[in-house]
């Protein structure tokens, strides 16, 4: 084969390899809810994805359906009734819950945390913001305890990783001080300020702040994505997350949520702005991980990771698009499936 008999061939084969890649998104003969279902497909197969996927496009619901087994050992399938825990993804509620309270008065965003905190001594911790806290910010090295929920007798050994506001450094234990935060604020508790909040005021009626595992109705059971016959148990209390990761929830009810947002339901035009504003470099808003495109940050997610479940959310604000993934399957990455789903959403049909 000469030079050019064999450059001609590497280009058709690499031509080859790139239609059959972009093939979902470029076959005219399919549909954008056929295009999402070979993409949920082949997750299924090649990445053991077993859960639930929704998603909208312009504010309807465009495709949904349930993968695999909620319960292998009963043989129940994922449905739209079946609930998962939502790891991280309940950090975007603890932000709603903290600029909720700031818009009715009863923090601000600048507060310190030795207003709700009289115990503190640290020079640092006496410099930390609730918005350092919702921004990942604050330098405060992890804290939390798997054995127990924090109590203010474990901020006498805070640690920092660097100066409040000088880094970004993901922190679940920040997630944690808000939520007790809000309860000081608030004289309520973290569960009852979801629902009062959130949850009722959106008639999210199949989600909720986790416990006892096995008294939640429709709850799937948690798997290794590896070895999806095998079992996997948290090995704590999911109250020691209140804030960062103890909320359950269904696909239709992040529907809700995604609605609540686009309107004055649960936070005014102000506070939702705030909310998804890259506050940080690292784009991050308050709870949220944004998204540029076309020179707007139009595009806010986040992702969720316990022992068995795994999910993620965008919404894409300016043309109404969602995407849920939810799965009973631990240590999946979402990120390449919303990927692909978001360009199928974004392509002219």
């Amino acid at each position: 084969m000469d030079k050019k008999t064999r450059a001609i061939s590497i280009t058709l084969g690499w031509l080859v390899a790139v239609c059959n890649l972009a093939s979902c998104n470029t076959n005219p003969g399919k549909t954008k809810p056929e295009k999402i279902d070979y993409l949920v497909e082949r997750a299924a197969k090649e990445h053991t994805f077993i859960g639930n996927v929704l998603v909208m496009d312009k504010g309807q619901i465009i495709y949904k359906k349930g993968i695999g087994k909620a319960n292998m050992a009963l043989g129940l399938s994922n449905s739209d009734s079946t609930r998962f825990l939502l790891a991280s993804l309940s950090k975007p509620f603890t932000a709603i819950l903290i600029l909720k309270l700031a818009e009715q008065g009863k923090l601000k965003l600048t507060d310190r945390l030795i207003t709700y905190f009289k115990t503190v001594q640290s020079r640092k911790a006496d410099e930390v913001t609730i918005h350092q806290l919702l921004t990942h910010t604050s330098g405060i090295k992890e804290f939390i305890s798997e054995k127990r929920p924090f109590i203010e007798s474990d901020l006498a050994q805070i640690r920092f990783n660097f100066e409040p506001g000088d880094d970004f450094e993901y922190s679940n234990s920040g997630y944690v001080l808000l939520a007790k935060m809000a309860e000081i604020a608030s004289g309520k508790s973290y569960p009852d300020l979801v629902r009062e909040l959130i949850f009722h005021p959106l008639q999210m009626s199949s989600s909720g702040v986790a416990r006892l595992l096995d008294t939640i109705p429709n709850l799937a059971i948690g798997y290794q994505a590896a070895a999806q016959t095998q079992l996997v148990t948290i090995p704590y209390s999911l109250a020691v997350v209140d804030g960062a990761g103890s909320l359950y929830s269904t696909a239709g009810d992040l529907v809700k949520l995604n609605q609540g947002l686009n309107s004055d339901a649960i936070l005014s035009k102000k506070m939702r702005e705030l909310m998804v504003y890259p506050h940080v470099k690292e784009k991050f808003g308050y709870g949220w991980y944004l998204r540029e495109r076309g020179g707007i940050w139009d595009v806010s997610y986040h992702k969720g990771d316990l022992p068995g479940y795994t999910s993620m959310l965008s919404r894409r604000n300016g043309f109404n698009q969602l995407i849920v993934l939810l799965a009973n399957a631990g240590g999946l990455d979402l990120a390449d499936l919303e990927n692909d789903i978001s360009r199928v959403l974004q392509a002219k049909e």
